[in-house]
This record gives structure tokens, sequence and C-alpha cells, in this order.
């Protein structure tokens, strides 16, 4: 009797350490992919502060020039339109170079 409890005793402490292999196997993997889902995370939260860095300075401009005040000597301007557009267009345009020479896009 002495001698199969001594081989279960064996065989229990064997069998822990194999769940306890298992589960650093799991963790790791388990690190693995949080650290994947991280990194793509990080470049997805990239692209959207660089898309609303570029867009929301053109927006509000728009939005400006769109509500036709009456006082804004830009709208009596013969080029006034055009200089508006050329307004947007440029703090559209701007943010993306400085990307590009950052090294960032």
């Amino acid at each position: 009797m002495a001698a199969r409890l001594g081989t279960i005793t064996q065989d229990v402490a064997s069998l822990n350490e194999f769940i306890t292999h298992l589960t650093d196997k799991i963790q790791f993997v388990l690190d693995a992919t949080l650290g994947l889902i991280n990194i793509a995370q990080s470049d997805l939260m990239k692209v959207l502060t660089i898309v609303s860095v570029i867009g929301i300075p053109p927006t509000l401009i728009a939005g400006i020039y769109g509500m036709n005040f009456v006082r804004m000597p830009e709208l009596h301007w013969a080029f006034g339109y055009a200089y508006g557009l050329t307004l947007i267009v440029v703090t559209g345009v701007a943010p993306l170079f400085w990307f590009r020479k950052k090294g960032w896009l």
C-alpha cells in the first residue's frame, strides 16, 4: 500500500508540474496575442489621429465661411470665395506635408 501511495504521490507531483508548464505556455501565448493587438490598435490610433488633424481645420474654416456673416470683409471681396477655398485646401494639405517630412506617413 505504501508503494502505491508513493507512486500516486509522484504521479500527482508530475501532473502538477505539467499543469504549471501548460499554464506558462498559455500565458505566453496570451501575452503575445495581446502584444499584437496592442500594436494593431496603436497603428489604428495613429491613422485616426492623422486624419483628424488633417480634417478638423478645413472643417472649421468651412463652417465659419459657411455661416455667411455680413460683416466678414472676405465675403465682399472679388476673390473672397477663392480665398476661402484656398485657405481650406492649404489647411488640409499643410499637415500632410508636415507629417511626410517627419516620416509619420
